[in-house]
């Protein structure tokens, strides 16, 4: 073992059409539905300039005791993972080499690691006997990361999900419960592009409600009452179970398929749009909050004469207290909104 076991032959650097056929193959998927999730949920890329596997490491994954020594500090009541996210990259890589210095292990569970960035806890799901030894085989080329990543999709039970296009399902495993909506739009449009325009079906499920429940109910031959119940589940699960399918009661891309009628499509994925349309609704917001209650300024003014002194300062406190309690969160909400949509 190196000191530095990140850095190897890094060769090939980039994945080719033929490592994501081999590893569609192995997930029994449309390769362009791997792609899809590779492109948005991946990095972008395996290695770094130097040719060490591309890493990001969260301090506040190391053993407590070893933060004094790495310049880990968070403030009183701030959450550990908070003063993570506020390192610079420069913080971070003296942190880890400082922590990779004293407890290698602890550094390396610590990071994310290559281009589908798979933190290093994640080792076992990702089909590797520690993290060492991940990012050992990182670090021999791109492909190694591709391996990963199926691995752990397959370990999360994913790979269903990826079959099927259900790309919510997907987004919310494999990002956490941040913006599931907005990766799921995201995986859907690259799929489009990589599968060269078409589109992925309507993915159903219980408690489904719709026209596209009826089509699903028309083709299995039930009544049609356009919810997807009990009934339509049990339906959905002997059909699945006849046509030799996984039998999970979801209906996506490959039951529609077997079902043999054009299944419904998902809506369209929402554009992207560019820092300055973004900045732009920003403060357009802002605006929106800001206009009434400087509108109303004049009027409170106006009535100051008409108060006791005490009885305005206590009306100024109130009215201060619940543009803290109200407005403030409102508009924080969806100006957070605004910029990342």
């Amino acid at each position: 073992m190196t000191a530095t076991p990140w850095i190897g032959a890094a060769m090939p650097r980039d994945l080719s059409p033929a490592d994501f056929q081999r590893a569609a193959a192995a997930l029994s998927c449309d390769p362009a539905a791997l792609r899809a999730v590779w492109e948005v949920e991946a990095s972008g890329q395996c290695f770094d300039a130097s040719g060490g596997v591309l890493r990001r490491f969260e301090p506040h994954h190391v053993p407590r005791p070893l933060w004094p020594a790495m310049g880990f500090a968070p403030r009183a009541g701030q959450a550990p993972w908070r003063a993570s996210l506020a390192l610079s990259r420069s913080a971070r890589a003296r942190m880890f080499a400082t922590a990779a210095r004293i407890d290698l292990d602890a550094a390396l569970m610590a990071s994310s690691w290559g281009g589908p960035q798979i933190m290093g806890f994640n080792h076992g799901a990702a089909g590797h006997a520690s993290a060492l030894d991940m990012v050992e085989a990182m670090a021999t080329g791109a492909p190694a990361h591709l391996d990963a990543f199926v691995a752990l999709v397959t370990a999360w039970g994913l790979d269903a999900a990826l079959r099927a296009h259900d790309w919510l399902t997907f987004a919310r495993r494999y990002n956490g419960s941040g913006q599931p909506e907005v990766y799921a739009a995201r995986i859907e449009a690259a799929f489009r592009r990589h599968s060269g325009g078409a589109r992925s079906p309507v993915v159903l499920r219980i408690g489904d409600r719709g026209p596209a429940v009826a089509v699903l109910q028309e083709a299995l031959g039930i009544p049609s009452d356009r919810a997807f119940g009990p009934v339509t589940l049990e339906a959905v699960e002997a059909f699945q179970r006849a046509a030799g399918l996984p039998v999970d009661g979801v209906v996506g891309r490959r039951t529609w398929e077997a079902l043999g009628v054009e299944a419904p499509v998902a809506a369209d994925a929402p554009a992207q749009r560019s820092t300055a349309e973004r900045r732009t609704d920003l403060a357009a917001t802002a605006a929106g909050y800001v206009a009434p209650v400087a509108a109303a300024v004049p009027a409170v003014v106006a009535l100051q004469p008409t108060l006791p002194p005490v009885l305005w300062q206590v009306g100024l406190w109130v009215a201060f207290g619940l543009v803290l309690v109200w407005v403030a969160p409102v508009v924080l909400r969806r100006v957070r909104g605004a910029w990342r949509a």
